[in-house]
Order: C-alpha cells, then sequence, then structure tokens
C-alpha cells in the first residue's frame, strides 16, 4: 500500500510538472509569434545588427537581468532561511521556476507556488506567506519611488489651470510623504499582521495561525535588508529600461529618464494583468508617459511609439521571457506531493 501511494505521488508530481511545461511554452509562443507584431520589431532592429555596440549593449542588459534575478534570489533565501536553509544556487532555481508558474497566471500569483515546491521540509503555506513579504518589500518601493516619481511629473507636465496646478501639487507634496511614511510602517511593523490574525481570526481557523505566525520571524534589521535587496532591483530594471530606450533612438536626460520611468511603474504596479498581457499595457503607457516629455521639449525618434514599444519588448523579452525559459528547466524538481 505504501509503495503504491509513493508511484501514485510520483505520477501526478511528473504530470503536473509536465503540464506546467507545456502551457508555459504555450503562452510564450502565443503571445511571442501569434499576438504581438514582430514585423515592426524586427523592421527597426534588423538594422542595428550590424552595429558592434548593438550587441554590447545588450549584453549589459542581460547580465543585468542576471543581477537582478540573483538579488531576488538572495533576497529569498535570507527570507525562506526562517524556515528551510537553502543554498544560492538553489534559491536561484526556485526564483526561476517561479517565473515560470507565474507567466500565465494573474499578477503572476504562480510564482509563489513555482518556488515553494521546491522545499525539501519547509511548509509549503508557510514559504507562500514568507513570499508575500518579499513582494511587498518590492511594492513598497515601487510604489513609494513611483509616487515621488509623479510628484514630480505633475510639476512638470500637468496642464491645469495655474490656481488650480498649485493646489494640487500643493495637496501632493503633503499627501505623498504621508503615503510612503505609512507603507514603510507597514512593512516594518508587519509583525503586528500575525497578532491581528490572532485576535480576529475565527477559533475554527486556528490552524492557519500558526502559519501566519511567519509575519513575526523577522527583525527591523532583517526587514532593512530586504529592503535594500528590493531597491537595488528596482535601480537595476530602471538603469535597463533606459538603456534600451537609448539604445532604439529615445534620448532622455538621465534625471527625466528616472522620472518618467518611476511613473510607468508605478502605473504598472497599480494595472491587474496577467505577466505576458503586461507586454501590451507597459507599452501603452510607455508610450503615453514618454510621449509627454517629447511632446513639451521636442526631438525624439520619427516614429517615437515604435522606438518606445521596442524597448518595452525587448524589456520584457529579457526579463521576463528568458528566465521563464530558463526557470523550465528546474520545474521537474518541484514536489508537489511528499510524504
Amino acid at each position: 500500500m505504501i509503495n503504491n501511494n509513493a508511484k501514485i505521488r510520483k505520477t501526478f508530481n511528473y504530470l503536473i510538472r509536465a503540464v506546467i511545461v507545456v502551457v508555459t511554452y504555450g503562452f510564450i509562443y502565443r503571445q511571442v509569434f501569434v499576438n504581438r507584431k514582430l514585423d515592426e520589431i524586427a523592421g527597426i532592429f534588423q538594422p542595428m545588427l550590424q552595429q558592434r555596440h548593438t550587441w554590447v549593449i545588450l549584453g549589459v542588459v542581460l547580465i543585468l537581468m542576471l543581477v537582478n534575478w540573483g538579488a531576488e534570489s538572495a533576497k529569498w533565501r535570507l527570507l525562506i532561511a526562517k524556515i528551510e536553509k537553502l543554498s544560492f544556487l538553489r534559491a536561484f532555481e526556485a526564483v526561476l521556476t517561479g517565473v515560470s508558474v507565474s507567466i500565465f497566471t494573474p499578477n503572476r500569483t504562480g510564482d509563489y507556488l513555482g518556488r515553494v515546491f521546491i522545499l525539501e521540509k519547509g511548509n509549503h503555506i508557510e514559504g507562500i506567506l514568507i513570499t508575500i513579504i518579499g513582494s511587498f518589500a518590492q511594492i513598497v518601493v515601487t510604489l513609494s519611488i513611483g509616487l515621488f516619481g509623479f510628484l514630480a511629473f505633475m510639476e512638470q507636465y500637468l496642464q491645469l489651470s495655474y490656481a488650480m496646478h498649485e493646489y494640487v501639487v500643493t495637496a501632493m507634496i503633503f499627501l505623498v510623504p504621508v503615503c510612503v511614511f505609512i507603507l514603510l510602517l507597514l512593512f516594518f511593523r508587519i509583525g503586528l499582521l500575525s497578532d491581528l490574525i490572532q485576535k480576529y481570526l475565527p477559533a475554527r481557523w486556528e490552524k492557519f495561525y500558526n502559519y501566519a505566525c511567519v509575519f513575526g520571524f523577522y527583525s527591523s534589521h532583517e526587514l532593512f535588508r530586504v529592503l535594500l535587496f528590493s531597491l537595488f532591483r528596482y535601480a537595476i530594471f530602471t538603469v535597463q529600461f533606459y538603456i534600451l530606450l537609448r539604445l532604439f533612438g529615445v534620448v532622455l536626460p538621465f534625471s527625466q529618464g528616472l522620472i518618467l520611468i518611476a511613473v510607468i511603474y508605478l502605473a504598472m504596479s497599480l494595472v491587474p494583468s496577467v505577466a505576458l498581457v503586461d507586454l501590451g499595457v507597459r507599452g501603452s503607457v510607455s508610450v503615453f508617459v514618454i510621449g509627454l516629455y517629447f511632446s513639451r521639449y521636442g526631438g525624439g525618434p520619427a516614429d517615437l511609439p515604435v522606438a518606445v514599444l521596442v524597448a518595452s519588448t525587448f524589456l520584457w523579452f529579457i526579463n521576463l521571457i528568458l528566465p521563464a525559459l530558463m526557470g523550465t528547466f528546474f520545474v521537474f524538481k518541484l514536489r508537489f506531493f511528499r510524504k
């Protein structure tokens, strides 16, 4: 009977792994080769392949992608160490697997499952809750920088009457620091969530409270390190986007690029989406926001929307599609059913 149960677990593990790989490749193929108009992208990119600096710049962006996901792996390894010690390589495999699973799920929720099922001893539910802490840290950084970026964006690009402009900007100068303070307070006091769950959760859900205790596992120093990892990642994919924009002829002053990219990432973090559909939303938001700069100051490439879309597409492909493809090689290490 024990052998039969082991065989059933093993069979279901293989079936679920195979389904994940097939669905991941299917979604990627559909988005890249069916739903995307690659002719325009190829038209602007193909002539650039003849230039040596194009390959050098793309190489730098690829290296930054590995650094980005390496930082995320180090952050997750730090967090997950409370329930299971992992090597950096094992954490890196888990993060890439999470990208593969998340690629076809709304708001990339599959990322949590893709990571925790690589654990051998740690409780899966605790692992999911711990992974949420890491995601929340990234959201705090994105929203905080995005709000300050939006404040600068309003000051320069908001088209209102003088009196209304002064009123709105003055209100935002007060509201933005308050919102950022609240976000940071919620993050550094995340341990209080365990107490709230214990106090208000119905008694029949007592078992979940035992899992929710993970929110109180971390000191302020450890949470600060997690926040620094998140800030480092934010800096990396901001620089990546700026480099790609310049590569495809969208030349912005660095200070303006930081403001506009911060607003784009802020908008992206507030729009519910599937990671793959995310490209269409990202492209539209990027074209609109960056277009405001050139409509005010002039200049820019002859076909600005296409250039911005190509830069967004490459960022999407390098930061999501390549890691998702790499992650499929580790999907078969997932264990959905254990003894």
